[in-house]
């Protein structure tokens, strides 16, 4: 692409952007703003115009000197949307959104189906969504795709995921021919905090560390405003940090990872069974555990829910507190199905973290729940091409 070409997309994507966030605006504004000429402002805002993502709402007031009123800007968030597909391992979750975060459809289908790949499964569930929307193919920008384990962000490639016996699988090209383009792939946790970020409780903090605690653990990083994906695109795989830094056994990317088996919603299961017999009365006894159960156990002064809810909590503030070390953020949003019991458990998180960090981070809840990679797949191919 030419320079030329370079500089117009990104004037036209910063023009945007202001009238976005600074609605209703005048072409003045903008340019003073953005330190561009009128002229280029303008013909910028002209052809924003003409494809209709922004419009004329009126007059300002008139200028100091008795000059004539300058007509206003506002953003049109219907000009287009985006499709954003969020694959777990046992659930999708597919959804359309406007440019600004309104979900126009949303729809949670299975991710397997008998008698068919996962894939070829996901791309005609996806092709259905997008035909019953209603939405015209060519008002779409693009699709994002969220899935667990470990991605290459620049070309598409899921080269584990564990939950989904995914082993170098390219979801770009696999999705090429089914879904509007670009078509962006990343891991889950880093959806989920775009999507954090853009209509939930990521704020006007630009870093910020998501951590999903669900049947695995995974975090995400944004630094400056900029998901931070590491030297080859790992960056957040927390579930494999190890726990006990005497132990020899060496950890494997196709399946769970130490700190997982501790503290993630499996970890609590597994940790309830191993120490079962050590609390002969506990009410866990002779039942097939479910990770909410014992959280209900531990609220009941159930001394096994207790003991595992206990661990659980040192073994996360241990490892939030060495991301804080290491990343400094201004925030800390915690997710996930484990999360899903509530303010409780974040406060003994919180606690235990101040009690052996001296350096704060807030935390606090997701607010999206498990459609925040969702929201975060349909963010993505609109901040990768209108920077909004």
């Amino acid at each position: 692409m030419r320079m030329g070409t370079v500089v117009r997309n990104l004037n036209r994507a910063n023009v945007l952007r202001e009238v976005r966030l600074h609605q209703p605006i005048s072409r003045a504004d903008i340019a003073k703003r953005l330190g561009l000429s009128r002229s280029v402002v303008s013909e910028i805002v002209d052809s924003l115009l003409t494809d209709g993502f922004v419009r004329e709402v009126g007059t300002g007031r008139s200028t100091s000197k008795g000059g004539r009123p300058s007509v206003r800007l506002k953003f049109v968030p219907t000009a287009r949307y985006s499709f954003g597909m969020d694959i777990g391992g046992t659930k999708t979750i597919l959804m359309l959104t406007d440019l600004a975060g309104t979900v126009i459809a949303h729809r949670k289908i299975a991710s397997h189906r008998d008698g068919a790949s996962i894939v070829e499964h996901l791309r005609r569930q996806a092709q259905m969504f997008l035909q019953e929307s209603g939405v015209p193919k060519d008002k779409i920008v693009g699709s994002g795709i969220g899935a667990p384990g470990l991605i290459n962000y620049e070309d598409g490639t899921v080269i584990a995921a564990p939950g989904l016996n995914w082993i170098n699988v390219n979801l770009r090209e696999a999705f090429h021919s089914y879904l509007p383009g670009p078509i962006i792939v990343d891991n889950d946790v880093n959806m989920a905090l775009v999507g954090e970020k853009w209509v939930g409780s990521g704020g006007d903090d630009e870093d910020v560390i998501f951590v999903a605690i669900g049947t695995g653990i995974g975090a995400a990083l944004m630094i400056g405003g900029q998901i931070h994906r590491g030297s080859a695109g790992y960056a957040g795989e927390v579930g494999y940090a190890p726990v006990d830094p005497f132990t020899d056994a060496q950890s494997d990317v196709t399946r769970f990872g130490p700190l997982e088996n501790v503290a993630s919603g499996t970890g609590i299961r597994l940790e309830a069974k191993a120490n079962m017999n050590l609390f002969p009365q506990s009410m866990l006894q002779g039942r097939e555990i479910r990770t909410e159960e014992v959280f209900e156990a531990a609220r009941h002064g159930d001394e096994l829910g207790q003991y595992v809810v206990d661990r659980t909590v040192k073994y996360l503030a241990f490892a939030l507190a060495h991301m804080v070390a290491l990343v400094n953020p201004a925030k800390i949003i915690l997710g996930g199905g484990v999360m899903r019991v509530g303010d409780t458990l974040l406060k003994q998180i919180d606690q235990r973290l101040k009690q052996i960090m001296p350096i704060r981070a807030r935390l606090t809840l997701a607010q999206l729940g498990e459609l925040a990679g969702a929201y975060g797949a349909a963010a993505s191919p609109i901040m990768e091409m209108y920077r909004i």
